[in-house]
């Protein structure tokens, strides 16, 4: 039911190895071809980069405007976010409720070394989560398809995730994210608790434009765009004090990762 339904897909070393049955191969092969599910995201190497070596400039970024809801706040220039539309979220959210239904609630032995994709409990449901940290019997977790964390018992609430539902297969949904050349102090401080907090009141809870310039580590440099408000957030969380514009060593490593740095 979820090979047909194109919510999972069948290990290809089980193919190679003929372990897998000719009807789950079959079933396979027709959600395929319908691009159903995780069929409908996923993108071949020929699509991705033409078959051949990058050249320097498609190595690049070019600016990308997206609509966007904020889903995990860690301080005034550091979250995660959604991607409004973002049909992998759909796709994530079935499967994961079917794997709940499969598997129930009870924890199972897994590995719980340093970034290992597991399954891990939320209020009665698995949810994918990377692993943080381990400290005794618990674990902290980050869940990649929202962007909280939590800290978990290791017995009862963690348990291995289907491989074909790592984010390998099926990308996580939940993005993280720095305010591009924004600079703001710590929580733990009275300014960077202040800058959070207004990053909360002008975006949380509604959809909000991002100008995604590039990545740095696989984290997304930003702009968040206020729709209420011709400046962006960045812009005034420097202006009410909060934050401070980055130096300029931060300035030529963002210009050295776009296509076109006029922008910034």
């Amino acid at each position: 039911e979820l090979v047909s339904a194109g919510l999972c897909s069948v290990d290809q070393r089980k193919i190679d190895y003929g372990e897998a049955s000719q009807e789950v191969i079959e079933a396979q092969k027709v959600a395929q071809a319908n691009k159903a599910g995780v069929w409908s995201i996923e993108r071949s190497e020929e699509a991705v980069g033409g078959g051949g070596p990058a050249s320097p400039t498609s190595a690049r970024a070019v600016e990308q405007i997206k609509t966007v809801q904020l889903s995990e706040i860690c301080s005034g220039n550091h979250f995660y976010y959604t991607v409004i539309g973002d049909e992998t979220s759909g796709l994530i959210e079935e499967s994961m409720r079917l794997f709940t239904a499969n598997n129930g609630t009870t924890g199972a032995p897994c590995d719980v070394r340093k970034n290992k994709i597991v399954a891990a409990l939320f209020d009665g449901s698995w949810y994918r989560a990377r692993i943080l940290e381990k400290k005794g019997i618990k674990a902290s977790v980050l869940y990649v398809d929202h962007g909280n964390m939590n800290s978990v018992p290791i017995a009862t609430h963690l348990r291995p995730l289907d491989e074909s539902l790592g984010t390998d297969k099926i990308p996580a949904v939940a993005k993280e994210a720095y305010l591009a050349l924004t600079e703001v102090r710590s929580l733990d401080d009275d300014d960077g608790h202040d800058a959070a907090a207004m990053l909360q009141r002008i975006a949380w809870g509604k959809p909000v434009n991002a100008r995604i310039f590039c990545d740095i580590d696989g984290k997304a440099q930003v702009a968040l765009m206020d729709p209420t408000s011709s400046s962006s957030i960045n812009e005034q969380l420097i202006a009410a004090g909060l934050a401070r514009k980055s130096k300029q060593f931060k300035v030529y490593s963002i210009e050295n990762r776009m296509v076109d740095a006029s922008i910034i």
